[in-house]
Formats: C-alpha cells, sequence, structure tokens
C-alpha cells in the first residue's frame, strides 16, 4: 500500500508540473531590486587622485558621472564613457578625479527603478597627483643643473656627444626604476648616433599598436643659428623632456589597451634625425595608433604674461607678451582629424573646464609641420598632436638656440616656480586626457591605414 501511495504522488507531481510552469521561475520574476550606498560614502574628492564608491545592489547597476573623471574597468583600465555598468556581485568602483578647474563632479547610480545621487565637492591635492606639474618642475630642474650640454653626437663640431650620451643612459636608468616593462638606449647599426631613450608598457589587447609620446631630448650645439647655441636649453627642450618623463612615470604603472611608448629623442636639432631612424626602425607587425609631441611646453596656460618687462641673463629686454598654446593635428583622415579635435575640446573645454583669457589663450587646429618631431609621424601616416607654447613671439626669438634660454630666465617670465609648476600641470593632466581618449577609441587610424590592410 505504501508503495501505491508514493507511485501515485509522484504521478500526481509530472501532471502538475505543466500547469505551474518551472520551478523557481516565479521566484526569480520577483527579484525587488535593491540599492545601498555605504553610509559613509564621502562627499569630497582630491583632485589628481583615484576615488572609490562604495555601492551594494542586488541586481547589475549603472553609474553615471559628469565631465572631470574617467572611471577604472575591471581589468584597471581607464574609461572615458559617461555610463558604466556593473554585474550586482561587483561592490565599488574606482575613477581617476582630473585635476579640473571645476568645482564640483556629479554622480547618479540606478538598479532597476532604484535611484541614488551624489555631488562631490573638489578639493586640492596636498600630496603630488598622479601627474603633477609640482614634480615637473623638479624634474626640469634636474635635468637643467645635472645634464646640460646635451649635444647630440652626430654633430661635428663639439664634443662627440658624451653629456648627450651620459644623460641617455642616466634617463633609461629613470624610467626602467618607473616600472615600465622595457627600456633601452637605440643604438641603430646603420645610424648609431641616434641615441633615443624608449620605455615600453605592452597593451593588454592590441600591444602592437603603439601610443607615443615624447620630446627631444638633445639641445643647439655651440653656433647653431639664429642665436649661437645653448647649455641648458631650458625651453627647447628640456621642458618637451619633462613633460614626457612626468607623463612616463605615470603612464608606466598604469593599465592601457595598447601599448604605451615614451622616447626622449635624438637628434632634432639636426633634422629629427632620432625620432626618423625610430619610425624608419618599427617593427614590420606595429603601426603608431598617436604620437604626441612636446616641444618648447615652459610657457602656456594659466600663466600670464608679466606687466613690467625683465632682464635676460644675457641682458636682453624681455617684453611682456601673450604665451600662447597651440595644438595641431595631423596625419589622419579628415574624420578621424576631426574627431582628434572633438577631444581636444571636450578635454579643454568640459573635463578640465580651462578658462583661457587674451594672455594665455590655447588654440588647437588641423594643420602640418616639420619644425619638430612629430614630422617624423605623421609623414608616415600616423596620427598626431603637436604641444608648443613658446611664450610668445618676443620670447620665441629672444632664447631659441641662444644661451639665454635657462631654467631661471624661464621661470622669471612665469612669474616664479608656483607659475611655471601651473603650466607644466595643465599640458600633462590634458595631455593624461587625450591618451585616454587615444586608447578607448574604436576604428582609429591614420593614413597608413587601409582597408586590406
Amino acid at each position: 500500500m505504501q508503495q501505491y501511495f508514493k507511485a501515485f504522488f509522484v504521478i500526481t507531481l509530472f501532471l502538475l508540473a505543466p500547469l505551474s510552469g518551472c520551478f523557481g521561475e516565479d521566484d526569480e520574476s520577483e527579484v525587488i531590486p535593491q540599492l545601498l550606498p555605504d553610509e559613509n560614502t564621502p562627499t569630497t574628492a582630491l583632485r589628481g587622485q583615484y576615488f572609490t564608491l562604495d555601492m551594494e545592489s542586488n541586481v547589475p547597476w549603472t553609474i553615471t558621472r559628469s565631465p572631470g573623471a574617467f572611471f577604472m574597468d575591471e581589468y584597471g583600465v581607464l574609461r572615458d564613457d559617461i555610463n558604466m555598468t556593473l554585474p550586482a556581485s561587483t561592490q565599488n568602483v574606482t575613477m581617476l578625479i582630473l585635476d579640473t578647474e571645476r568645482d564640483t563632479i556629479e554622480l547618479a547610480v540606478s538598479a532597476g527603478d532604484q535611484t541614488w545621487n551624489t555631488t562631490l565637492t573638489l578639493e586640492e591635492s596636498s600630496e603630488l597627483m598622479l601627474v603633477d606639474g609640482r614634480r615637473a618642475y623638479q624634474t626640469i630642474d634636474m635635468l637643467t643643473s645635472s645634464y646640460n650640454n646635451r649635444w647630440c653626437a652626430s654633430a661635428s663640431i663639439h664634443e662627440g656627444g658624451a653629456a648627450y650620451e651620459a644623460a641617455a643612459e642616466a634617463m633609461a636608468e629613470e624610467m626602467r626604476g618607473m616600472g615600465f616593462d622595457f627600456v633601452e638606449v637605440t643604438r641603430y647599426d646603420d645610424d648609431p648616433d641616434q641615441l633615443n631613450v624608449v620605455g615600453y608598457n605592452y597593451g593588454r589587447v592590441n600591444p602592437d599598436e603603439y601610443i607615443v609620446i615624447g620630446g627631444h631630448f638633445d639641445i643647439a650645439y655651440a653656433f647653431t643659428p639664429p642665436s649661437g647655441g645653448t647649455n641648458e636649453g631650458a625651453n627647447d627642450d628640456t621642458s618637451g623632456s619633462t613633460v614626457s618623463l612626468e607623463m612616463a612615470q605615470a603612464l608606466a604603472q598604469m593599465e592601457f589597451d595598447h601599448t604605451v611608448v615614451a622616447g626622449l629623442w635624438a637628434c632634432e636639432e639636426e633634422g629629427l634625425l632620432g625620432t626618423r631612424a625610430y619610425v624608419a626602425n618599427l617593427p614590420e607587425n606595429v603601426s603608431v595608433r598617436a604620437y604626441m609631441n612636446f616641444d618648447m611646453v615652459s610657457l602656456n596656460y594659466p600663466i600670464t604674461p608679466l606687466t613690467e618687462p625683465i632682464v635676460g641673463p644675457g641682458g636682453e629686454i624681455f617684453s611682456p607678451t601673450k604665451y600662447d598654446w597651440d595644438i595641431s593635428i595631423a596625419g589622419a583622415n579628415q574624420n578621424n582629424m576631426e574627431r582628434m579635435m572633438e577631444w581636444v575640446g571636450t578635454t579643454i573645454e568640459d573635463d578640465l573646464a580651462y578658462t583661457p583669457t587674451e594672455g594665455n589663450p590655447i588654440n588647437w587646429q588641423i594643420a602640418e609641420s616639420c619644425a619638430s618631431d612629430h614630422c617624423s609621424f605623421f609623414s608616415e601616416g600616423y596620427p598626431t598632436f603637436n604641444f608648443f607654447s613658446p611664450g610668445g613671439d618676443i620670447s620665441f626669438w629672444q632664447e631659441w638656440h641662444s644661451p639665454s634660454d635657462t631654467l631661471e630666465f624661464m621661470t622669471a617670465k612665469a612669474g616664479g616656480q608656483e607659475g611655471m609648476e601651473s603650466g607644466f600641470n595643465s599640458l600633462v593632466w590634458s595631455s593624461l586626457d587625450l591618451f585616454i581618449r587615444v586608447d578607448n577609441a574604436e576604428d582609429f587610424y591614420g593614413n597608413w591605414y587601409t582597408e586590406e590592410a
């Protein structure tokens, strides 16, 4: 009898199952979204530092941000998306707060019909930021104090490049200490004088696509026209080397989809020889996603010109002039160059919220020029951004290849060390913002690319 009732019970279950649906389906469809922010969520965040928001949800949740920050994904890569959706198992999100001139960052979180909003008030960071003009000033002070006379070895009228080579080897050690995967001082068999210093942080998705930053490390040797050469080359181009090194110390530690390349280039003053050799010796499987060049970038936004003339180290009278900052774009088809223009506008106007004046204007345009190392890259069809802020026409002609191109004089024209730090700061943050956008961009190629490639 007992076996009869068991058999009857099993048969009854099978007959009722189609009427009741799959077991457990009703329970899953009745999940009520819950969104639980950490009750200790801060209402302030530091400019130039990472910020983590803790959040619990029993369903996938989406976070939306205003300009001035980038989200970090599960691989540690910064993303320029305005929205990021995370699984219920993720209980926090990290973002980089840019050193923006905005006062606040707005965050909104949603999960189903649940929403939560907060406003982060931004505060200055007393600690050095991810990239920082204060650290950059320390670098240019070090370079102009300890590594002068960086004259290219292939010039025949000076000491053979010994000072340059010593400085290059020293900077290679500096870059190894930053954490790059590989650092080299290039010594090409067919062009051994081109001692470029190059660091690589390999990309996690597309290691054969390079995003390159750099400035030339050599300075104008004795008798170089128009003004006879320089020992320090503080503006031309120790300033560009400084910005490259400041960017490098951050980029070496970060994760990107594409390979980071940081370069200090040889022999620009003799015809872009270092970058021409570098591009000519790229491996066949490698392409350059974009190149960012820094040449003569000591005096730019937010520095404003002095109101009174100052006397240079050689007795020159320096008259105040506007400190232009130009960003020139080249090397891609029209659509992609327009994208690059849009990125610059978003970076300068939205993310960093800079407010240039007549005295420190910021201009960006599509323009080719072979006055610096970016020419070696766009001539091969690679997209380029060229940053140039020499300190106005008067400053440029006074110091270009001149003994007056010293850190002391450049600092005086910036109104002091704090002013020069602020100019470096705007350069490194705008460059980092653009670097992240280039890394994130889909279907972005230069003129080298064809559909058959």
